[in-house]
């Protein structure tokens, strides 16, 4: 008891040192907050459940960059998109860094480069992914966005109901096969399920505050039989779970190379690059692993969730339906499925992606970004290491650049017939900002898009009322964590012609063997 007593009084110690240096060094205020409570700051008003509808709702109160300090931890809410491209953008030299996660010591977490810290070591690893996944090289993987997309029409006239595994399959079908060349069929693949219990295990740890060793570092040295302690037994089952996640798939691919068996795949082509640099193989090799586990990982959830409420805003939304499937009749016809070759003239479907992408962002906090060094902004201190949080739900939600915001409503982006370049793009905000924007958001856009076109030219979706005989609000039953996505998709499929159904039979990219 007396060395948890003198620990906390340490760490309240440094707490105050590091207050009274910093304000007695710059005397500009701090941006306004919510009332702060003494030592613990605002560890107890902080939200915890959707925080960034309470910090939407607190920028009427304190104006676009908003204070909060819990301990040993300063934070800066941007509720605005003037002020995340003004600082993360304009000013990327300063906000490009990561703060520092216990817990991502712990597990570690160094294999996932989005996560590292604005270093040498990130910039690798950014150069290599940029190399697979820029605008162009996605390209390359049109065919098999394709196969997944068109695999998908066959499971939902298979089984319309298990509308929510489907839609998981066809992403972590594309990214499993663009990057370890790996056919995946149904979801009960080792890998699949591998990837699925490392998001649900380590998704929590991206949560600013989830764990109390954040604000009391000192715990991580106790032993985890004792009682608290549940955090190092978390980090040990994801340290597990990632190994096997990052090690299992590369190694298969690593196998078929010295056998001669390889397909064409990003796994394969980074291992057989890294043999060109012998002197310095084992770097190469772990910069290899990193990459092709951290495409495998972050791909899918992200496109899946925007994916589930782009069907949960057709089942709301049927004249929208209408209006995305009269303009596929016009372009793309009756006698063959949509391609990446009709983008261009699909206007309303591009248009109807990005509300998709708008209406409930991915990422409603995006990831955290940290200040490298003290700043000053409208006249505010920025404090050297404040987190950085940029409210992208309240960005994507603004009146002011999308009148009546909850409302799903893809006209917004249309003017004359064309995407209206005065309306701000929801993915200069989705994806992220400066230095550190998604490196993977080129093919998720594209696989986005392509599943919208291949569902709205060949299946109705339906709504299924709530048991109370109400349309589902999906804005109260939102699944509440680092990812955002519907709780569920209350709508079922079914095929909007017998024309259409044979479409899908006679695919050539539809073989039996493809069903879920």
């Amino acid at each position: 008891m007396e060395v948890y007593l003198l620990l906390c009084v340490l760490s309240i110690s440094l707490v105050l040192f590091r207050w009274a240096r910093s304000h007695l060094s710059n005397p500009l205020p701090l941006p306004p907050g919510p009332p702060r409570y003494p030592l613990i700051g605002n560890a107890l008003n902080t939200p915890t459940v959707m925080p960034w509808k309470t910090f939407r709702d607190w920028i009427k109160t304190y104006g676009d960059v908003i204070y909060l300090q819990i301990p040993k931890q300063s934070i800066i809410i941007l509720g605005s998109a003037r002020a995340a491209t003004d600082l993360l953008e304009k000013r990327s030299d300063i906000y490009s860094d990561r703060p520092k996660i216990v817990m991502h010591e712990l597990i570690p977490m160094r294999w996932n480069f989005p996560l590292l810290g604005y270093s040498s070591e990130w910039r690798a690893n950014r150069r290599e992914f940029h190399q697979y996944f820029n605008q162009h090289a996605v390209a390359n993987y049109q065919s098999i966005q394709l196969h997944e997309c068109r695999a998908f029409l066959k499971r939902a006239l298979d089984n319309p109901t298990q509308i929510g595994q489907h839609i998981r399959l066809i992403y972590s079908a594309i990214i499993l096969k663009v990057v370890y060349d790996m056919d995946i069929t149904d979801m009960k693949h080792e890998y699949v399920q591998l990837a699925e219990k490392v998001a649900h295990n380590v998704s929590p740890t991206l949560v600013p505050g989830k764990f109390l060793v954040e604000f009391l570092p000192f715990l991580k040295y106790l032993p985890k039989w004792l009682p608290g302690m549940h955090f190092k037994r978390n980090a040990t089952l994801c340290e597990e779970l990632i190994r096997q996640m990052v090690n299992g798939p590369f190694d298969v691919v690593k196998q078929s190379i010295a056998e001669g068996t390889h397909g064409k795949s990003v796994a394969a082509s980074l291992i057989e690059r890294l043999q060109s640099h012998a002197e310095s193989e084992g770097l190469q090799e772990e910069l290899a692993r990193n990459v092709a586990g951290s495409a495998y990982l972050a791909a899918a959830d992200t496109t899946t969730a925007a994916a589930q409420s782009f069907f949960v805003a057709m089942s709301l939304y049927p004249e929208i339906q209408r209006k995305g499937q009269a303009e596929i009749d016009l372009i793309v016809g009756r006698d063959r499925l949509p391609d990446f070759n009709d983008y261009d003239k699909l206007v309303y479907v591009q248009a109807i992606m990005l509300e998709s992408m708008r209406w409930i962002p991915v990422i409603p906090l995006g990831v955290p970004h940290r200040a490298m060094r003290e700043d000053e902004y409208m006249g505010f201190r920025i404090p050297e290491g404040a987190t950085i949080l940029a409210n992208i739900w309240a960005m994507l939600h603004d009146p002011d650049d999308y009148p009546d915001p909850e409302r799903f409503n893809p006209g917004r982006f249309l003017k004359d017939g064309r995407i209206n370049p005065d309306v701000r793009d929801p993915l200069q905000l989705a994806f992220g900002f400066g230095r550190r924007i998604c490196p993977g958001r080129w093919l998720s856009s594209a696989s986005l898009f392509m599943t919208i076109a291949s569902v709205l030219h060949t299946l109705d979706i339906r709504p299924i009322l709530e048991p109370d005989g109400k349309p589902y609000d999906p804005f109260t039953t939102i699944v509440d964590g680092v990812i955002l996505s519907p709780d569920k998709i209350p709508c079922t499929l079914s095929p909007r012609s017998q024309s259409a159904e044979r479409l899908i039979c006679d695919d050539v990219l539809n073989t039996s063997d493809m069903r879920a």
